[in-house]
């Protein structure tokens, strides 16, 4: 007893000999050996820790690992074992998810290695090396955006840890920001983008705020908020493509002053009665803009024409066979075979290719009429409106004439037959009409 006293007192005192704040140290059941870790890099999972052994001799002298201690001391007689994570050459490197609580830790067991296949030996010493935890979060932003309805704005989250360092993570939400809880107003997730676009309608927008909440999705007292002051400083495009004739479009525009943010704004609201569509907008009269547009769709291009028909071959001219009786020279006769060929049949001519078909008339742009109240007319030059016409269809491409077939073969051989002509392209259809453009003051 009393000797395992004096060893648990000289334990004591050389652990709170050691510096903590620059180097946690373990308790071990060696008051010779210590390990020690970076302190300053984050410990979570995924992340890579750097930590060194010191060891003191009976004669006093210190000896460390390479690495992270800078000592001349390889790693070849110590065997760890860790638990929540991998260890090599000098650095552990965090196993696990992000769903760790306060308190939890990685432990780091050492013994001495055994040479024979690199087996433990002896025990050393044992450490829990604590994960760092969060302390807070914060909704970052890129920096400019422009801060209007429609618009998207790129977004990330800070998270602060108890050892003063911080992560941050930007969007795709469903990528990057999966540990966090989000909720809007006047705003979403873009499905798109994984980014945050503010709504298109300004009428879903409360006193021209639009709000981002994020929360930790493990401990949501760790909440921050984004909130936006609108200025409807934007150039809007309402751009509506019809398949056939341009769709017509009423268009109303009022002027009011907006309290909220102190700015004229025109107030205009495009509706499209073909598609029972209804679009709104706010345009700062200092510095927006709003282009509406109604295209006609584009003409049918016209078919193809067929390509000629391959010639067809000549056929081979006949054989015949005829049987000489030629003297040899010793004066005897000798029978021979003689076999002819007659001539070839020529190839017939390839067959032409037809004309390809004319493209079809592009459609009329729809007609436009803005309707406007007295306080919007001096702002009218903020709004443009176009009706905008199909393009013809293009003409069919003409048909390739048709390979002429080749001779026969025979003595002489056959001629081979002509290439068919080629078809003519069709020709592009005419564009359509633009529709009519009114601005007319309200009763």
């Amino acid at each position: 007893m009393r000797l395992a006293f004096l060893l648990l007192t000289l334990i004591t005192i050389h652990v709170c000999g050691q510096s903590a704040d620059k180097h946690p140290v373990i308790n071990t059941p060696a008051d010779k050996i210590t390990l020690q870790y970076d302190t300053t890099v984050l410990r979570i999972p995924g992340k890579s820790l750097s930590m060194g052994i010191t060891t003191t001799t009976s004669k006093g002298e210190v000896l460390k690992t390479k690495g992270y201690l800078k000592g001349d001391k390889g790693w070849g007689k110590y065997k760890l074992e860790v638990t929540g994570g991998t260890y090599f050459n000098g650095k552990i490197h965090i196993k696990g998810n992000n769903d760790y609580k306060k308190g939890d830790s990685v432990r780091v067991a050492v013994y001495t290695r055994k040479w024979f296949l690199g087996k433990k030996d002896k025990f050393l010493l044992t450490q829990q090396i604590p994960y760092n935890y969060e302390t807070g979060i914060k909704i970052l932003t890129s920096g400019s955006f422009s801060k209007a309805p429609g618009n998207h704005v790129q977004f990330g989250i800070r998270t602060s840890f108890d050892n003063n360092t911080f992560i941050d993570k930007w969007a795709p939400a469903s990528k990057n920001l999966q540990d966090f809880v989000f909720a809007s107003d006047g705003s979403h997730i873009s499905k798109s983008k994984g980014d945050l676009k503010i709504d298109n309608n300004p009428l879903k927008i409360t006193k021209d705020k639009v709000k981002l909440i994020a929360s930790l999705a493990k401990n949501p007292v760790f909440t921050d908020t984004l909130q936006i002051i609108l200025d409807y400083i934007a150039n809007y495009q309402c751009d509506i493509v019809s398949n056939g004739r341009g769709h017509d479009l009423k268009v109303t525009a009022d002027l009011y002053s907006d309290s909220v943010i102190h700015a004229r704004l025109l107030d205009v609201k495009v509706v499209d009665n073909t598609n029972n569509k209804i679009y709104n907008y706010r345009i700062n009269t200092q510095g927006g803009s709003l282009s509406i547009s109604s295209r006609g769709g584009n003409g049918i291009s016209g078919n193809s024409g067929s390509d000629g028909s391959q010639g067809m071959s000549g056929s081979s001219g006949s054989t015949s066979t005829d049987v000489q009786m030629v003297p040899a020279s010793d004066g005897t006769m000798t029978t021979t075979t003689v076999t002819t060929q007659g001539p070839g049949g020529n190839g017939s001519n390839g067959g032409d290719g037809g004309n390809g078909g004319d493209g079809g008339r592009g459609y009329d742009g729809g007609n436009i009429t803005v309707v406007y109240s007295p306080g919007a007319k001096p702002y009218l030059n903020l709004i443009k409106a176009l009706s905008i016409p199909g393009s013809g269809g293009l003409g069919g491409r003409g048909g390739y004439g048709g390979q002429g077939g080749s001779g026969g073969s025979g003595n002489p051989p056959g001629s081979s037959g002509l290439q068919g002509s080629n078809g003519l392209s069709g020709s592009n259809g005419p564009s359509g009409n633009a529709g009519k453009i009114v601005f007319t003051p309200s009763l």
